[in-house]
């Protein structure tokens, strides 16, 4: 049985994932999470890429245990439990997430609101999610990954969408206007774009070390308009 911490909450984006789990329950595991490519599924080859790349940044260990914030129904999750002590998946669609056991423990909760203890973790993921936050809900999630952090522990965020390459995605007149009109209905089409250098700053500003804006590799799905971060405690 999954843990359940619930918040009340009108954010667009919570209220998309909620519907999102519910209405994509018969659907394969990437278009349930929209892990795809023009609608369809990645192919196996790009995911292990994707799988292997991230592994590396977070550079594991047995002993080590693991919060995937935003995680979804475990795609990543799934991956990285073979590899560690834990896994806590954190996720505010309830239908997503997998169920626990020994070692991978979900948790429905927002992760705007979720609490852990001091020195929780060893490794801290948040993939392809930083974009339903705001500039301000952003600050606060890194200053509790912070604190959530073992000494010598890692935050790695992925998929950041690059506010200097947003065009590269709004590539047509067609997709512009689309992208201005979500904007004045409250209905923005990927969210928050970042800018590579606030997001740095942030997270020296609460107190990582060796913090740094990465670009993806070539192969990742995503590479021509999104960005990567890792920081240490």
């Amino acid at each position: 049985m999954n843990d359940i911490v619930t918040h009340p909450s009108n954010h667009y984006w919570t209220n998309f994932w909620q519907r999102q789990a519910n209405d994509s329950q018969s659907l394969p595991d990437q278009h349930r999470v929209l892990r795809t490519l023009s609608k369809r599924p990645i192919k196996p080859p790009q995911w292990h890429s994707t799988v292997d790349y991230v592994l590396s940044q977070l550079n594991l260990s047995p002993e080590h245990d693991v919060l995937d914030l935003a995680g979804g129904n475990g795609l990543l999750a799934k991956e990285i439990q073979p590899h560690v002590n834990s896994v806590t998946v954190v996720d505010v669609a309830q239908s997503l997430l997998p169920a626990s056991c020994s070692n991978f423990k979900s948790i429905c909760a927002d992760m705007r609101h979720v609490d852990f203890a001091e020195c929780s973790f060893d490794r801290i993921l948040l993939y392809a999610a930083i974009q339903y936050l705001t500039l301000a809900e952003t600050t606060q999630l890194l200053e509790n990954a912070r604190q959530w952090l073992k000494p010598g522990g890692v935050l790695f965020i992925g998929d950041i969408p690059d506010a200097n390459r947003r065009w590269n995605f709004f590539d047509t007149p067609a997709r512009r206007r689309s992208y201005f009109e979500s904007l004045v209905a409250g209905k923005p089409i990927v969210g928050t774009w970042f800018d590579r250098r606030w997001l740095e700053r942030l997270g020296s500003h609460v107190g990582l070390k060796h913090v740094t804006a990465i670009d993806q590799p070539a192969d990742q799905i995503y590479a021509w308009f999104r960005f990567d971060f890792r920081g240490e405690k």
